[in-house]
This record gives C-alpha cells, sequence and structure tokens, in this order.
C-alpha cells in the first residue's frame, strides 16, 4: 500500500518554492466577485439552500487542487460560494474549452463570472495550464470524471488528476457535491428548487514515488468515500 497522508488544514505546507498570487492580480477578481453577489449567489443560495460540511479546516490560503464529482453546471458556483473569500479570490476553476471558450461572449463572462480558465479535454494543454496557476499560487478546481455524470453517479476519473497531484506535490482536497443534479441535471434548462450539500474531505497528499494510477483511484475513492451511504450501495 502506498502512504497516503490525511491531515487537518491547520498543518498544510505549502511545499513548492513559487511566490503566491500577487496582490494585483487578486485585486483583478474582485469585480468578478461583486459580479457574483449581484447576480450569481442570492438566487443560487435560494434555489439550493446550501449546507457545507468540512469548510473549518480551511485556515490557510492554498494553493490546492480541489477534486469534486460533477453532475451540473451548478458544481462550480457552488464550490465557490462555499469557500471563504480569500480562498474564491485565488481559485481558479477548470472550464471545457470546446463548451465554454467556443464564442466571442461566453467565454469572458464564464472567466469573470465562475474565475474559469479554459480547459482542454484532450491532450496536456489543460493539464499544462493547471500547473502554471498553481505554481503562481492559485488554487484549482477539477472534475477529474471529465464531463457532466448523466444520472448523477460518480464516473471514473481521467489520469490527468493524479498528473497534475504529482507533478505539484500540493494538497489535493476531495469535495462531493450532493443535490445539484437533482436542481440542474444534464440538458436542463432551468433548475429546480432542491436542497444541496457541498462536503469537503481531509486534504490528501503524496508521497515520491506512487505510480499515477494509484493516485488516480486514491483520489476517485476519497471523493466517493464523501456522498451519501445510498450512493456508495454496491460499489
Amino acid at each position: 500500500m502506498f502512504n497516503m497522508r490525511k491531515q487537518n488544514h491547520a498543518a498544510f505546507a505549502f511545499s513548492i518554492t513559487e511566490s503566491y498570487t500577487s496582490q494585483t492580480s487578486v485585486m483583478r477578481a474582485w469585480p468578478g466577485e461583486l459580479l457574483r453577489w449581484i447576480v450569481l449567489f442570492p438566487p443560487l443560495w435560494a434555489l439550493t439552500r446550501p449546507s457545507i460540511y468540512g469548510g473549518e479546516q480551511f485556515t490557510g490560503n492554498g494553493p490546492y487542487i480541489f477534486a469534486a464529482n460533477h453532475t451540473s453546471h451548478l458544481d462550480t458556483p457552488l464550490l465557490l460560494a462555499a469557500l471563504p473569500l480569500r480562498l474564491r479570490l485565488r481559485l481558479r476553476a477548470a472550464a471545457a474549452a470546446d463548451y465554454f471558450f467556443t464564442s466571442w461572449w461566453k467565454g469572458p463572462v464564464v472567466k469573470l463570472l465562475f474565475n474559469a480558465f479554459s480547459f482542454e479535454r484532450r491532450g496536456l494543454a489543460g493539464i499544462s495550464r493547471a500547473q502554471r496557476l498553481l505554481k503562481d499560487g492559485y488554487s484549482v478546481l477539477l472534475f477529474p470524471e471529465g464531463t457532466r455524470s448523466k444520472d448523477g453517479q460518480l464516473q471514473p476519473f481521467k489520469c490527468g488528476i493524479g498528473r497534475l497531484a504529482l507533478a505539484m506535490h500540493v494538497y489535493v482536497v476531495p469535495v462531493w457535491i450532493e443535490g445539484a443534479h437533482a436542481a440542474l441535471p444534464k440538458g436542463a434548462c432551468l433548475a429546480h428548487p432542491h436542497q444541496v450539500q457541498i462536503r469537503f474531505g481531509a486534504p490528501l497528499q503524496f508521497p515520491q514515488g506512487l505510480d499515477q494510477a494509484s493516485v488516480v483511484t486514491a483520489i476517485e475513492q476519497q471523493v466517493r468515500a464523501l456522498a451519501p451511504l445510498a450512493d456508495n450501495k454496491g460499489r
């Protein structure tokens, strides 16, 4: 068995030497934050009445890799809303380049409103971009399934999350978002009121020498372990 460590966030140590995001870069995030509080967060909270578990462990500034299940377009704004301000301003969320960055207006709106960055789902360009963001001190949000689940069940994780975790040596935070699929499933145009839970698991760090497949499996298992018991039956 490999030596996977779980630690309380208070004990986190950032092991790479690159500096954190500059104050100027953080200030550039404020227009998007203001827009979120005007047009995004109020209806989001009214529709989903989210409960947040595990958020109390975030006492530092990261950077971290947030690895979450993906069932809805609500997932990114829900996770943004669940994080404290200091982490939200330093978070960049992966958004599929072939879906969100295909027109002159959509990409800039998504980038501003959701702190998103263009993520190519084929090849290594998306992972390389995430790696550069981590080096600059940003945390990143990834959905390792690669796309939204049609039935709300967790799909197998892609290998990129393992490559990134091993390359950057930062903590990986497993996240489970429960109820977003019921509120806005894949293919739906309008959201429906439904209570949502956002569960942050114990952060993980992986020692040198592990193979990529083992890291991917470990992260997937920890994300799955955060799901309600009913979602884990027979798995």
